[in-house]
């Protein structure tokens, strides 16, 4: 089996041997290739097998053309989708990005336990039934889910399950070249909230707005503008889950943490998303309905949605980090009555410095 990454391998797999190998202090790009080559000349019969898995998945994705009548592929269908219509102008970059997530897991790879298994068949198996439906419906998206278990399922087999868990991340980004142009006939209720927020913030300022539905317009129709499905915030929502999930991968939290921090990408992504839509009211405003709705528009998620929903998750995490005991004993010590002495209260000794022991002494309470 394979032996990259320095690691020495069992040419069994009923009773492979696990090993490690413990990765230098520095590494360059160039060492990697380097030993990738050297490990090319070593080690023929392995290259064949990396050679066959890559080569297998490209071409069942790319060479292999079910769609459209045997002329498209699963891979160029996925290319034809990324456009602004399903909002996946970022697409080309998603699969050299999670190649570059695993580029930056090298010395994880390097430092794992190498144990070839069965138990990747697992994924594989699945993946390939995904592939096999996907192929029966002609339903690209589903070949492009059991892609990640494919990448994993192989991983798996060729090098364990340890290096199948550091691979699983970067494999399961791949899904966010599946297009969600579909979603946008679903996203009504997210409409009516971002415009009924934005409505009332709106008032605060002094720009009065008339709501009907999702469409806002002011009393003199200088101001008009509708919060169409795209501008709903389920675009918001799906660049910021990738990157919560970015965030939350290579930040050093305890697990829960990073659930609780992933888990408020709904709520940062509709808060970035309410001011965006309250921003293009401002300036529709101040500079005319078609500098708000026109250029402003198209910039804006960049300059206001994301930063503010970024700067939202940020903020939660660190207050999640923050060490809450001091306000917690300040909080406690302020509930607590305080004890005063008073000339007539008894002192240390449990008599009274002018008084005998057996008058009582007034205890005051300080709130």
């Amino acid at each position: 089996m394979l032996n990259f990454c320095g690691a020495r391998y069992s040419r069994a797999m009923s009773a492979p041997a696990p090993t490690k190998h413990k990765a230098p202090p520095s590494e360059s790009f160039t060492d990697v290739v380097s030993r990738f080559g050297r490990w090319c000349v070593s080690n023929p019969l392995e290259l064949a097998l990396l050679v066959g898995v890559l080569g297998t998945l490209i071409w069942f994705y790319l060479g292999y053309h079910p769609l459209s009548g045997g002329s498209k592929s699963f891979g160029k269908w996925a290319q034809e989708a990324w456009g602004k219509e399903n909002d996946l102008e970022h697409g080309p970059l998603i699969i050299p990005g999670a190649m570059i997530v695993a580029w930056l897991h090298r010395r994880d790879f390097q430092d794992a336990l190498k144990r070839p298994s069965w138990m990747g068949l697992c994924a594989i198996i699945p993946g390939i039934l995904l592939f096999v439906a996907a192929v029966w419906t002609q339903q690209a998206r589903v070949a492009l889910v059991g892609l990640p278990a494919l990448i994993v399922g192989s991983v798996w087999f060729v090098w364990g399950r340890a290096c199948a868990r550091i691979a699983l991340f970067p494999s399961l980004l791949i899904l966010f070249i599946i297009p969600i142009g579909f979603l946008l006939g679903h996203t009504e209720p997210l409409q009516h909230l971002v415009a009924g927020f934005v409505e009332k913030m709106s008032g605060l300022v002094g720009i009065a707005l008339n709501r009907d539905g999702v469409k806002l317009q002011s009393p003199d129709g200088s101001i008009q503008c509708e919060v169409a499905g795209g501008c709903s915030g389920i675009r918001s929502i799906v660049a910021m889950t990738m990157l919560s999930l970015l965030y939350v991968h290579f930040s050093d939290r305890p697990f829960w943490k990073k659930v609780l921090i992933f888990g408020m990408t709904l709520p940062f992504a509709i808060l970035g998303n309410v001011f965006r839509v309250f921003s293009i009211v401002l300036v529709s405003k101040w500079f005319g309905s078609a500098a708000g709705t026109g250029p402003w528009h198209d910039i804006s998620g960049f300059v206001v949605t994301i930063p503010i929903a970024v700067m939202a998750m940020i903020w939660f995490g660190e207050l999640l980090d923050r060490d809450w005991s001091d306000l917690k004993e300040k909080l406690l010590a302020r509930d607590t009555p305080r004890v005063v002495q008073t000339a007539d209260s008894p002192g240390p000794t449990g008599e009274s410095p002018d008084k005998p022991a057996t008058s009582a002494s007034p205890i005051s309470y300080d709130y």
